[in-house]
């Protein structure tokens, strides 16, 4: 992996740069402009210094405004926080607790289920769309650097890197690798909480039904994927029709966040 990949954000996981990447015409996403990550709600001063440093001033928040009241993003004092629901309630289940969680998920494969029924739903409630069409008129508005994030960094923020990179025309291949770093950066959390699970004295098939909510799994962003293309054939046309972005829009997002790289 890329060693400007992973930010050095002691407080937080899985934050991440997705320059990059590159697009079909061969130019390549931008470093620096964009971060994902999970919730910001234990950043620490030198955190915020660094995120400073880094120019970071919009920071975008995908979750239920109960996450945000639970758990408040901590951000640089110069940055914008605008809290842009990516769903009605919290789907995922990121912040239930386990007692909730065991009672909601003995039958087998259900947490896998549920996960896959939650992929599909971001590209096509309306409520989602509303969401990420803001999301990228605010990619199309800030100046410097953006972060866009959820709970866990994986699932509703997953989407919008994939349709971020679908605009850019990055590969199905590279959305995919992005997408599963999470695995790589999420290990020690959902370690702990299968732990604790397993102390409180949880079943085998709770255990696999939560760990499925709590990880990532190709199948869940293939069928986001695939509903993009049931809905409209392309990602294109599914970003005109569904999340109401003009050619222009389209066209001055490539021109802000890719370029050509120089090869010496």
């Amino acid at each position: 992996m890329d060693k400007r990949r992973v930010l050095p954000v002691a407080g937080g996981y899985n934050f991440r740069d997705i320059g990059g990447y590159t697009a079909a015409d061969g130019r390549k996403i931008k470093w620096g402009k964009a971060f994902r990550t999970a919730n910001m709600a234990s950043l620490s001063s030198e955190d915020l210094g660094y995120l400073t440093q880094r120019q970071v001033d919009t920071i975008i928040d995908f979750r239920t405004p109960v996450e945000v009241k639970n758990d408040p993003d901590h951000v640089p004092n110069h940055a914008i926080d605008l809290n842009i629901p990516a769903m009605d309630f919290d789907r995922t289940e990121s912040t239930a607790d386990y007692s909730q969680l065991s009672r909601e998920y003995q039958q087998k494969d259900s947490g896998y289920l549920s996960m896959i029924n939650n992929y599909e739903h971001l590209i096509s409630d309306e409520y989602s769309n509303r969401a990420y069409h803001e999301f990228f008129k605010l990619l199309l508005k800030e100046k410097q650097t953006i972060v866009f994030h959820c709970t866990a960094g994986k699932d509703r923020t997953g989407v919008a890197s994939m349709l971020l990179m679908d605009l850019l025309e990055i590969s199905e291949a590279q959305i995919k690798h992005d997408y599963l770093i999470t695995d790589r950066l999420s290990t020690e959390i959902v370690d702990g909480k299968i732990n604790h699970m397993k102390q409180e004295g949880a079943s085998s098939a709770e255990i696999d039904n939560i760990h499925s909510l709590w990880t990532v799994n190709i199948d869940y962003l293939q069928r986001s994927i695939d509903t993009v293309k049931r809905l409209s054939g392309d990602p294109i046309t599914y970003l005109h029709d569904y999340l109401q972005l003009k050619n222009e829009d389209i066209e001055a997002l490539r021109a802000k966040y890719l370029f050509h790289e120089k090869i010496n």
